[in-house]
């Protein structure tokens, strides 16, 4: 998104964090503000840049700043939006939809598997939800984590009222599985594979 994608979309603030999909660590993010809009401050602190002033700083950056800068934070997202610029947001999105397809087709194909709002991927991200009839999401997480040493995650996922939509509140949520940049095909050959084993277990 650019400045002039900004204008057009006539959007007053933006909030994003750094550790999901721009690469950065955890701690991070970015805040946009309109010159027209005014930030109250919350509270006050030492920005380092004019000490001098007995109150702290109305103009922006510094308005929002308080303390200490997370320096490393900074640095860690800067080289992750690095990355993600030279391999092209474009490039990066096609690869995780081709692999998020490839587990979608994998688990349809298996019995005792549910996926969810998975039917058409336009306009998708690289994310499936699924669960296992007769397991707890909770559970099947757990198992995949300890016995295959697949990292996924499981709950209601911050959105409750769209697992209250689903019907999916009533056994605990989800198994959620993001696919990313490094993803690969063989990483999703094994999640299928281990997906198969798990719910074949539960049939028997």
């Amino acid at each position: 998104m650019t400045t002039g994608d900004i204008e057009k979309l006539n959007v007053d603030v933006i909030a994003f964090t750094g550790h999901k999909s721009l690469l950065g660590p955890t701690g991070i993010g970015g805040l946009y503000i309109k010159e027209s809009v005014t930030i109250k401050h919350t509270r006050a602190g030492g920005t380092g840049v004019k000490s001098a002033q007995r109150h702290h700083l109305e103009e922006y950056p510094y308005r929002l700043e308080y303390g200490t800068l997370n320096t490393v934070g900074i640095a860690g997202l800067y080289a992750g939006l690095n990355w993600v610029c030279k391999k092209g947001v474009e490039n990066i999105h096609r690869h995780e939809m081709n692999l998020t397809r490839q587990l979608r087709d994998g688990l349809n194909g298996i019995n005792n598997v549910i996926t969810y709002c998975a039917d058409d991927l336009t306009n998708h991200i690289g994310i499936l939800s699924f669960n296992i009839k007769g397991f707890e999401a909770i559970d099947t997480g757990t198992i995949l984590d300890g016995d295959y040493n697949i990292a996924c995650r499981t709950g209601l996922h911050c959105a409750p009222m769209v697992h209250e939509h689903l019907g999916t509140d009533k056994i605990h949520g989800t198994v959620r599985v993001g696919l990313g940049p490094f993803s690969t095909k063989t990483h999703i050959e094994k999640a299928i594979s281990a997906i198969k084993e798990i719910a074949s277990a539960r049939a028997k």
